[in-house]
């Protein structure tokens, strides 16, 4: 403990300085703390457009020219489909050809009416006649 500073409370007795040392002390504890701490980036005012964010919603010219030069496999992917001249014509021939999916029954030929009336009702008129 020899050496060592201790902090002790300030008694009656000790020197009061005057307001503009204790005002140069208080700035210079401050600017000290200031220099210390962490610098973080400050928030752009909402009013005022974020320069940042607007070039990058509207890339100009040298930006794109930067993206196509990469290989995106995506874009490349659209640039072949639109340069294929493939068009596809649909006539009434080759849809009766086709094969349905499924098998219509008589269960769906009951079902019609059920926009109609209530499911219940239509359960009990086919139950009972």
């Amino acid at each position: 403990m020899v050496g060592q500073w201790t902090v002790t409370k300030p008694s009656r007795s000790d020197e009061i300085l005057d307001a503009d040392q204790q005002l140069m002390i208080t700035n210079q504890i401050m600017s000290q703390f200031e220099s210390i701490a962490p610098k973080r980036p400050t928030k752009p005012n909402r009013s005022e457009p974020d320069h940042q964010s607007a070039a990058a919603n509207n890339p100009s010219t040298d930006d794109m020219s930067t993206a196509t030069k990469q290989n995106i496999p995506q874009l490349d992917k659209l640039r072949s489909l639109l340069s294929q001249s493939q068009v596809l014509k649909y006539s009434g021939d080759q849809g009766a050809m086709v094969q349905e999916e499924f098998v219509e029954t008589e269960y769906y030929n009951e079902l019609v009416s059920i926009d109609k009336q209530h499911h219940t009702v239509q359960l009990f008129q086919t139950l009972y006649i």
